[in-house]
Order: C-alpha cells, then sequence, then structure tokens
C-alpha cells in the first residue's frame, strides 16, 4: 500500500494499489498471455520513471498520518446538545472547523475563542481528555440554523503536518424537538397506585430537558423516578410519577411539559378514568312543596363510576318501613302522608352507599289538638288553642261572638315544631262562649273550647288548715315524747357514791329497792351542798349518767361470768375515786 501525494498542493489521492493505478491508465499486463515476475517487475519500474517524469508525483512509501474516527452524520434536536464522536490517537490539541470552500470558519478553539464564528461562540466544547486519543465536540442551543452544516477536526493544528483534515468531515442534521408523551393506566382503582410516564426525544445525554408535571391536587404521596435509553444516535429521557389514586381525581387531566433551552413543548392532555364505589348519594324531589295525600317523584343522583345499576329505596311512615328495588334513578310514591320518610341505597359493580333519610316535609291543613281549654277562676278566664299545621297556622279567637278580643284581655303565642299553641286571658263571666279558629294556605279549622270552673280561693283555704293542723299534731307529739323520756331516765340517790349506786343492781345489795323507790318517784331529787354549782344528780349531766350506765353493765357481765365458770365469792369491789 501507499499514500500519493501531490507537490503542487498536497493533495491526497484515493490509496490505491498498483493494478489499479495500471488499470486506470490503460496498461495491461501483457500482450502474451503468460508474463514471467522478471518481465512484471521490470515494466513497473519502467512506469514509475515515466510517472515521476511526466506528472511530478512523488510515491511515498509508508508515510505516517492521524486515523480519526468520526461518523458521517448525527442527528440534532432543535433546543438539545448535540454530540459528534470523534477519537484518534493520543494528541495535546484539536481545533474544529467548518467545512467551506474557500474558508476556514472556526468552530471551536480553546486557544483562540475569539476567532470561533459568532455563532457557534459560547456553544461548542471538547469533551473527554486529549490524552486518550478523545477529540468529541458538544454545539449546545442547537438551532434551525445549524442544519446540515458540516464540521470537521484538526489534529494538533500547530505541527507541520500535510495531513488533510478536511476530507473527513461530519454533517450535522437538525430535527424539531417533539412534545413529550404521556402515557397511563386506562381506569384506576380508588386507593390503587396510579403510573404515568412521561417520555421526550433529545440529542444531549448529558443535560436532557427538564419535564414538569400538571397533575391533580388529590394525588396523595406521589414520587418521581427518572431513566434514560440510547435510541439509534438519540436519546429517550423517561419520567415515572407514582401515587395513590383516589376517587376525587376522577376526570381529572394530567399533562407533562419539556423544557428545552429556548422554549417549551407540552404533551397532551390524559383524563384520568377512576372506578370506586358510590361515596355520595343525595336525593332530590321532583317537585315542592308536597301536599299530604298527593304524589311525588324521587330522584337519587350517586357520585360513583361506573354508574349504578340498582337502586334500593326505603319508604318509612309512623316506624314502618316498605323497602322496594328497582334499575330506576327516579322513582313515583303515592299517598304521601306526613311524617314521611324516603332513603336510597344504589349499588355498581365496585361496591354501594346510601343516602341520608329524606324528610318530605308535607304539609297539611290546621288539626286543633284535644289538649285545648279553657278554666274560670274566680272572674279571669284563662283559654289555650293547640293547633298542629303546616305551614304555620293563625289562631284567631271569639268570645261570645265577638271576634275582636276585649282591650282588658292579653294573647300570646308560641311555636314549636308545627305546633302552635295560642293563650288569652282576661276578665270574664261563667257563662262565656269561646270559640278557636286555626288556618293555613291548606285550610283551616275551628273548636269550641267549654269553660270548667275551679274555686282555687276555697282549695288555698283548706291546705292552709290541713298544713296548721300537722304543725300543731308534730308539735304535741314531740311535747309527749319529751316527757315519756324524762321520766325512763334514771336518778341517783343523794350523799351517796355513782358506784355504789350504780354496782347495787348486780349485788343485790340492801340499797337497791332504796335506789329503785328513788327512781320511780317522779320528785326530783334535793342538791347536795357540798357539790352546789356542779354536777348533782343526773338530771344535771346526761353524758356522765351514761357513762355510768356503761361501767355498770361491764360489771355486771364479769359477775354474770364469773358465776357460770362456778366461783361463788363475789368479785372484789371497785371504788370510784
Amino acid at each position: 500500500m501507499y499514500r500519493i501525494y501531490t507537490r503542487q498542493n498536497h493533495h491526497n489521492l484515493t490509496v490505491v494499489t498498483l493494478l489499479q493505478l495500471f488499470q486506470e491508465l490503460g496498461f495491461q499486463m501483457g500482450r502474451t498471455e503468460r508474463y514471467t515476475a522478471t518481465t512484471f517487475f521490470m515494466g513497473t519500474a519502467r512506469l514509475l520513471k515515466l510517472l515521476r517524469l511526466l506528472t511530478g508525483i512523488s510515491v511515498l512509501q509508508q508515510v505516517r498520518g492521524w486515523d480519526i474516527t468520526v461518523p458521517k452524520t448525527v442527528t440534532a434536536v432543535e433546543g438539545s446538545c448535540v454530540v459528534v464522536p470523534c477519537h484518534t490517537k493520543p494528541h495535546s490539541r484539536v481545533k474544529w472547523y467548518q467545512y467551506h470552500a474557500t474558508k476556514y470558519p472556526v468552530v471551536y478553539d480553546r486557544a483562540q475563542p475569539h476567532k470561533v464564528e459568532h455563532q457557534f461562540k459560547g456553544r461548542t466544547s471538547v469533551v473527554g481528555k486529549a490524552a486518550d486519543g478523545n477529540c468529541t465536540l458538544v454545539i449546545n442551543d442547537v438551532r434551525r440554523t445549524d442544519n446540515n452544516i458540516q464540521v470537521y477536526a484538526w489534529i494538533n493544528p500547530d505541527s507541520s503536518s500535510t495531513q488533510k483534515f478536511h476530507l473527513q468531515t461530519v454533517t450535522i442534521s437538525v430535527i424539531e424537538g417533539k412534545a413529550p408523551i404521556i402515557s397511563l393506566q386506562e381506569q384506576i382503582m380508588d386507593g390503587d397506585i396510579l403510573q404515568a410516564n412521561c417520555s421526550i426525544i433529545h440529542s444531549c445525554p448529558s443535560s436532557p430537558p427538564s419535564l414538569h408535571w400538571s397533575k391533580s391536587q388529590f394525588l396523595k404521596n406521589s414520587t418521581i423516578m427518572a431513566f434514560s435509553q440510547e435510541m439509534q444516535g438519540q436519546w429517550l429521557y423517561t419520567e415515572t410519577l407514582q401515587g395513590r389514586a383516589t376517587y376525587e381525581m376522577h376526570h381529572s387531566n394530567i399533562t407533562c411539559s419539556a423544557q428545552f433551552s429556548r422554549f417549551t413543548k407540552k404533551s397532551r392532555l390524559k383524563t384520568l378514568n377512576m372506578l370506586y364505589k358510590p361515596v355520595t348519594v343525595t336525593l332530590k324531589l321532583a317537585k315542592k312543596p308536597v301536599t299530604e295525600g298527593s304524589s311525588v317523584t324521587v330522584e337519587c343522583a350517586a357520585n360513583c363510576n361506573p354508574p349504578p345499576h340498582t337502586y334500593t329505596w326505603l319508604r318509612r311512615e309512623m316506624g314502618q318501613i316498605t323497602k322496594i328495588t328497582s334499575t330506576l334513578s327516579r322513582k313515583p310514591f303515592i299517598n304521601i302522608t306526613r311524617d314521611t320518610f324516603i332513603l336510597c341505597i344504589a349499588h355498581n359493580d365496585i361496591g354501594e352507599g346510601q343516602s341520608d333519610w329524606l324528610d318530605l316535609d308535607v304539609q297539611y291543613a290546621p288539626v286543633i289538638l284535644p289538649k285545648s281549654y279553657c278554666h274560670l277562676t274566680g272572674e279571669v278566664l284563662k283559654c289555650v288553642c293547640q293547633v298542629q299545621a303546616h305551614p304555620d297556622a293563625l289562631i284567631h279567637w271569639t268570645i261570645d261572638g265577638n271576634d275582636t278580643l276585649p282591650s282588658s284581655f292579653s294573647a300570646f303565642s308560641t311555636n314549636q315544631t308545627h305546633v302552635l299553641s295560642g293563650v288569652i286571658s282576661g276578665p270574664a263571666q261563667s257563662h262565656s262562649d269561646v270559640f278557636c279558629t286555626a288556618n293555613n294556605t291548606l285550610g283551616n279549622s275551628t273548636k269550641r273550647l267549654s269553660v270548667n270552673l275551679s274555686d282555687t280561693s276555697s282549695l288555698s283555704t283548706w291546705l292552709i288548715v290541713l298544713i296548721i293542723l300537722g304543725l300543731v299534731v308534730l308539735f304535741g307529739c314531740t311535747i309527749l315524747i319529751f316527757r315519756k323520756y324524762s321520766r325512763d331516765r334514771p336518778q341517783g340517790r343523794q350523799g351517796l357514791p355513782d358506784s355504789v349506786q350504780l354496782q347495787s343492781p348486780i349485788y343485790n345489795s340492801p340499797q337497791r329497792s332504796e335506789i329503785e323507790d328513788s327512781q320511780s318517784s317522779p320528785r326530783r331529787p334535793e342538791s347536795n351542798p357540798e357539790v352546789e354549782g356542779g354536777v348533782s344528780d343526773v338530771y344535771d349531766n346526761d353524758c356522765v349518767t351514761e357513762i355510768r350506765l356503761i361501767r355498770a353493765q361491764q360489771l355486771h357481765d364479769k359477775e354474770t361470768a364469773h358465776l357460770r365458770e362456778g366461783q361463788k365469792q363475789p368479785p372484789a369491789k371497785v371504788q370510784y375515786m
């Protein structure tokens, strides 16, 4: 093999074999079918001499050059960066040019950055290490004007190399940046994990476009994972959004956008399709108001997906519940009575949910309750008229045929849950004739109230008499009990110690009869002059008497115990100091 150079412009010709050169010049290897090897080489030497003389071409055997490995074409995404791979032998410096027929526009020059063309300033760099033979070029912020440009690398441009690097160019093809693509599940069950992917194609593996999500606020505990994948010289950057989905996200939109250097690309909208049981069930009346005895249509609306396939209706009247099953969301009810309530249970493929009891708020004409009355106390008449009605009724009074109440009468009313109570009071006679009339928009009702006589003054007199009699009886009983208690209390003998008086019953002494006589006598014993001003007898100190009785009882118990044991001698006499 040989590399052939021209002396005029050092143009590097295509390396060919001698055989190919002979064929291009129209030479043949011989006129006869057989040539010897000696004849062949002699012809070759003569040919070389001829070429040297005629064309001035010098053939340099095995001239050493730079072997550069670059692709013919690279694809760049607008707004991204583009990488032009370049590999050769270890070198000290590399310089990149844009191919031009007559000029040498500089694309990258680290040593002289001011010589870089205006359209490439601040956008180009070389990555990798020259010592490793890496001469890769990176162009940032790819623009439409970069389309179809050709660039080439010059290795060690300061050396005296005669190699023509511009013959090995790389064409940059610029394509428009596409919007990111978003993908997610077709259907998501309430409470399951939502997983959405947002992918964007770019040409800058070191700096992919930043992705931004627009998602529902109801997505809980969301996380984002990212990964890249090479695809035919380009890169696919993907972010995966994960989070727990809730039924509130149904029919909400989710998008993502990719931020390039000078613009933003937005994905298409994706609408979430959540599957969940009926979470809210409400009842709606087709018409209002509802009157007693009429018909009404109730609609059952359920927030769920898929829609309900069955409805269970419950009707409650006077404590009794009637159950009806239907596939329709609207149900007519006939012969409505007061205090009627309706409930609906909606069923779908995921589960069921029920509404609250709906009070139909039935309206009806006034009804005067049996509790209404009139009482005449002395010459004061008081009447109460209780009316049940919805809407609330108005009460009118008629006394002795007069629709207007006398000025001496007072009137007021109270209202509690569709029950109106009207009260009047004033001076009247026992033969007064009283009527109560109640009316509302649905009708009226009138009732004559009979007057009941009541003499509260005589009743009060008898109550006072009974109270006085009770107090007299209670006082007399108290006196009798006190006198009886005074007679039954024990009395001590004058001039004798208390211990002797208390012990005498135990020892059956001769003094016992005297003490008993003294106790049975109603007379108060005479006072002892020696103890004047102190405690002279049991009447003066009940506490001392009680203590003495307790001590005497204790001595009696001891004596009884000794007698039971067969001891015949009496116990020693106890003296009180």
